[in-house]
């Protein structure tokens, strides 16, 4: 399944990406806005190149925007992409399933819980945003 859905970006997303690519030198697929953090969604295997060195990109970012900013690389796949998403929780076991009305939700387990501080219910909040942003899934439950 890699359904991706069409992203509509306004005129602050625009500015924020036109600045990540041109400092950092990766493409941009999405951003997300929140009034402390930023979310760049970055192409597929390019990760590591968006947060550089010991993290100088995401750090100079920070300072130029006076927000958090955070770097989640893009998958087709969706159960890929929130591999990417829960870093640095490893996913134990995810799957897709559909129930009676047609809704399709991830069931996701993980091989550890602590997650330096950030608190599971956070990463979770923001994965159900993703997921449903960028596929044809409902929900994301926690097995």
């Amino acid at each position: 399944m890699t359904v991706t859905k069409s992203i509509k970006l306004d005129t602050d997303s625009i500015r924020y990406i036109g600045l990540f690519e041109s400092l950092v030198g990766v493409v941009v697929k999405d951003v997300i806005i929140n009034d402390n953090k930023i979310i760049f969604v970055v192409k597929e295997g390019q990760a590591a190149m968006a947060i550089g060195k010991n993290g100088v990109n995401i750090k100079n970012l920070q300072n130029i925007l006076n927000k958090k900013v955070e770097i989640v690389e893009f998958n087709p796949d969706p159960l890929a992409f929130l591999n990417n998403v829960f870093r640095p929780l490893k996913i134990s076991n995810a799957y897709i399933s559909e129930k009676s009305n047609s809704k399709k939700i991830i069931r996701i387990s993980f091989e550890r819980v602590k997650n330096n501080g950030v608190p599971i219910k956070v990463k979770l909040k923001k994965a159900k945003h993703l997921i449903r942003k960028y596929f044809d899934i409902d929900d994301i439950i926690l097995s």
